[in-house]
């Protein structure tokens, strides 16, 4: 069958065929190329043809390997490749230095007969046979398929189901090391490469309509089963579903490893096209292709994105389709749908710094909104929902938030419009990263017609510091890998400092209505009303209330809370020993003289015995 590699780089265009006279012909079949191919090879009582199947560069030639690997098992299979045959026509190597464009096509029906014949030969013999084909002519395998039937095989169809950029790549990186090693290598031109992958599709089609295989197993490129049908009793076990496989894999959006490993072997392959290997006739073909495969893959593949330590770029932003999809499939039914439209509709924001406690205030909002129905917005959520996020949280747990902000603040901004367009309530946690976040999203809410409010959060900063450690604690408590990010200390300081920014401005906003300040316990600090003559009740004071709060003393009750919280997180987090110095150190100038626990100790080789003695209640053991 045709492999889909003898094309060039121009469609059409007759070449003439480097033929063999019929003598030598026969004499190099049964000299040379049975015996090379077909040795080692025995009778079946019930051989297997397996059809590994792909287009040129989808990774065919290792597949095949691994599979008559597996069939030797039974005794010895041949492998059946029309790049084997090319090789042993004596003309090849100088076809292939004249012109790597036609040299494939000006021998492939002597390399087509001998395919032929081996296939003839190995049905006679009942071998096991591997056969390496693009699969692209759908007439071609009804014959072959029906030859080996025929002959009393069972036929297995293994397709590999590789993205276009990715066989383009591999397709240029053979004729470079081609190039490299002998000055001469086997183009193949993207129109039959191209030709081959949607051939691929078409014949996919009639066997599965047609039933000319008795098993058909999509791979992956890195080798996962995307699908996989059996015939029972004539009929297919599954609803037919290779075509969709394939389609799907081959268009699915791409991992940022992904995305980082296809941009590598793009540079590498570029650097070596500056070599002195490549005739210069063709580079300018070969550079055209790598073009070619840089924008197949543009739909697919993740933006680089700047970040600020080694390798200084990563892929964590979604493609345009993935992100877009992760909004409508996920994001919109499991999260934002279920409001109730409202005549006057309210848009309440519950920020503080992370680790302040707005997951509890906000769950407290939303109880006294319940009959509203109002929708929850938080980034937590569109973190989750992001593919990368749990892995991020594994090997970054202090960086992973950073690493995919871009898709969280574009699905942020896309949810809070789809809430508008449909004048629902909505409860919004909020940790700034600078005032102008509140202000452009408060005003188009107020522009939408929204009553706003304002609910802030007034937290000491060694309780939120050791809020955020407390939360990564409590998930690697159980020995798994994090579900939880640990806010890092410029992270914290950033948002603590960013949430009396935007008190600040929020009380010279006239788009905000109303502004409460609460403790963590949710006690009322202070609250202001907006009046109908756009004047505020009171005077602006949530700043001072803010202030005053973060820099209010413990209560002994408070204090002894707080440094059994930290003998906790000592003995459940001794890698983070000095993140926890640094609360014991923003903490101290506010506790009671009696219960100020001494500076840990400089030099490591000191014991971490704990620093203040105190018999804590059982609520005391948050962590456990």
């Amino acid at each position: 069958m045709n492999g889909g590699d003898g094309g060039g780089g121009d469609r059409g265009g007759d070449v003439a065929p480097a033929l063999l006279p019929e003598d030598r012909h026969e004499q190099i079949l049964a000299s040379l190329v049975l015996p090379t191919w077909t040795s080692g090879a025995c009778a079946q009582r019930r051989p297997v043809a397996v059809f590994v199947a792909g287009q040129p560069g989808s990774g065919k030639s290792g597949m095949s390997a691994l599979v008559k690997a597996a069939l030797d098992q039974r005794g010895g299979a041949v492998l059946v490749s029309s790049d084997l045959y090319k090789r042993m026509h004596p003309q090849y190597s100088e076809l292939l230095a004249e012109d790597d464009r036609t040299a494939g096509r000006r021998v492939r029906s002597t390399v087509r007969r001998w395919q032929a014949e081996i296939e003839a030969h190995v049905r006679r013999g009942r071998f096991d046979t591997v056969v390496e084909t693009a699969l692209a002519d759908p007439d071609e395998f009804r014959a072959a398929a029906g030859a080996y039937r025929r002959a009393g095989y069972r036929i297995e169809v293994a397709v590999l189901a590789t993205p276009e950029p990715w066989s383009q790549l591999s397709v240029l990186d053979r004729y470079l090391s081609q190039a490299e090693a002998s000055g001469a290598g086997r183009y193949v031109g993207w129109d039959n490469h191209d030709d081959c992958a949607r051939g691929l599709l078409d014949t996919l089609a009639v066997l599965e309509a047609e039933r000319l295989a008795d098993l058909v197993t999509v791979f992956a490129r890195d080798g996962s089963v995307r699908h996989r049908d059996e015939l029972r009793d004539g009929r297919w076990r599954h609803p037919p579903g290779a075509v969709d496989a394939v389609a799907r894999e081959r268009s699915r959006p791409w991992s940022a490893a992904e995305s980082w490993a296809f941009r590598r072997e793009l540079a590498a392959i570029e650097r070596r096209l500056g070599g002195d290997r490549v005739p210069a006739e063709r580079r300018l073909a070969v550079a055209a292709a790598v073009e070619r495969a840089s924008a197949l893959a543009e739909p697919q593949r993740r933006s680089a994105q700047v970040r600020p330590g080694a390798p200084g770029v990563d892929y964590h932003r979604l493609s345009p389709d993935e992100h877009r999809r992760t909004f409508e499939e996920q994001l919109v039914p499991g999260l934002l749908d279920g409001g109730i439209p409202q005549a006057r509709p309210v848009v309440v924001y519950v920020m503080g710094q992370p680790g302040a406690g707005k997951t509890g205030i906000s769950r407290l909002v939303r109880r006294a909104l319940a009959a509203r129905r109002p929708v929850l917005i938080t980034a937590e959520d569109f973190k989750t929902a992001h593919p990368d996020y749990r892995e991020l949280l594994g090997t970054h747990p202090r960086g992973a938030g950073a690493m995919i902000r871009a898709d969280v603040k574009r699905w942020q901004a896309q949810a809070e419009e789809y809430v508008r367009l449909r004048r629902g309530d909505a409860v919004i946690e909020l940790a700034p990263g600078g005032p102008e976040v509140f202000r452009a999203s408060a005003a188009r809410f107020r522009q939408a017609g929204y009553r706003v409010e304002l609910v802030v959060l007034a937290v000491r900063a060694a309780d939120s510091r050791q809020g955020t450690a407390q939360r990564f604690a409590r998930a690697t408590a159980t020995g798994h890998r994090p579900v939880a990010r640990f806010t890092s200390p410029s992270g914290h300081d950033r948002c603590y400092d960013a949430v009396a920014a935007t008190v600040q401005l929020a009380e010279s906003q006239r788009a905000v209505d109303s502004i409460v300040v609460l403790r963590r316990d949710a006690q009322q600090l202070w609250r202001n009303e907006r009046l109908p003559s756009t004047a505020l009740l009171h005077p602006p004071h949530a700043g001072w209330a803010l202030a005053a709060e973060r820099l209010r003393p413990y209560t002994p009750a408070e204090a002894t809370r707080f440094l059994a919280v930290q003998r906790c997180l000592r003995a459940a987090l001794p890698q983070y020993r000095d993140d926890l110095a640094q609360i014991d150190a923003l903490a101290r100038p506010l506790l009671p003289a009696r219960l100020r626990p001494t500076p840990l100790p400089r030099s490591r080789a000191h014991a971490e015995a704990p620093l203040v003695r105190l018999a804590p209640s059982a609520e005391d053991h948050p962590i456990s």
